[in-house]
This record gives structure tokens, sequence and C-alpha cells, in this order.
């Protein structure tokens, strides 16, 4: 692993399948391989993060959501964020610089791991490096020089 790096992920299809309760979020189901793949990022040098659309979710709601799944102590908190908290979502550019300024690194030092192609093309038109499935994000940490 060469210079700094910031790997933010979509939560929705990409980490998890939401629950959805009586018209509300109420947990994450985790698939399978995402902790183990995600334990796989903890070298120096990387940072994790999330960038996800939430709805009218609360940032505390979504902390709790993902400490439920086991996910939260996996990302650092300030890279934690949600459309809900930043009025912002994934198809403005902006959502993604905020990340990057967060971050402390340059666009390209950035990866944007989610399943969606639409959001991989925004990220990528934010300077951003895109991967569409987490074990891909992984290997491209592995080969970063």
């Amino acid at each position: 692993m060469g210079e700094p790096l910031a790997v933010f992920f979509d939560i929705g299809d990409t980490l998890a399948s939401p629950v959805v309760t009586a018209g509300q979020l109420s947990g994450l189901d985790v698939y399978p391989f995402v902790p183990e793949v995600l334990d796989g990022f903890a070298v120096p040098g990387v940072a994790l993060g999330v960038i996800s659309n939430t709805g009218t979710e609360t940032a505390q709601s979504m902390r709790d959501l993902l400490d439920d799944a086991g996910l939260l102590d996996r990302f650092q908190d300030e890279l934690l964020l949600f459309s809900s908290v930043e009025d912002l979502d994934k198809s403005d550019p902006a959502f993604f610089d905020l990340a990057r300024q967060r971050a402390g690194l340059p666009a390209g030092r950035c990866l944007f791991v989610g399943e969606s192609e639409a959001e991989r093309s925004v990220a990528k038109a934010a300077g951003f490096m895109v991967s569409p499935h987490p074990l891909h994000a992984l290997h491209l940490v592995r080969e970063d020089p």
C-alpha cells in the first residue's frame, strides 16, 4: 500500500439489504462476506467511510443501524456521510467532494464502492476511483502501489 487512501462504501445493496418495518428502516441484513472483506481493508494508510442516501434517517439512527449490524467500528466517524444529514445525495458530485474534503485527500486517492452504475459515474466524474463490489475494491487496494 502506497499513499493514504479513503474507501467509501454505499450501504444498501452493496454492504447490506435494508430491512424495512412499517415503512421505516429498522435494520440492515449484512451480506455474509462483508465483515471479512471490510477487515481486509484494515491496513495502514487505508481509512473506511460511507457515502449513502439515507432518506429521512438521522446520523445517530444510521450509526445505530450500522452498530447493530456489527459494522460501525470499521468506519471512521468523520467519514460517515449520510444524505439525510448533508442535504446532498449521490447524484450530486458535491457529495463526493465533501467526502474527499473530510478524508483530507485528493479525489484520486478516494475510492467509491457501490452497486449502482449511475452513482459510480457521478463518483468518477468527481475524480474518485470506483468499484462495483467490495471484493473488487479489496483487490484494487491490495494492488495499489
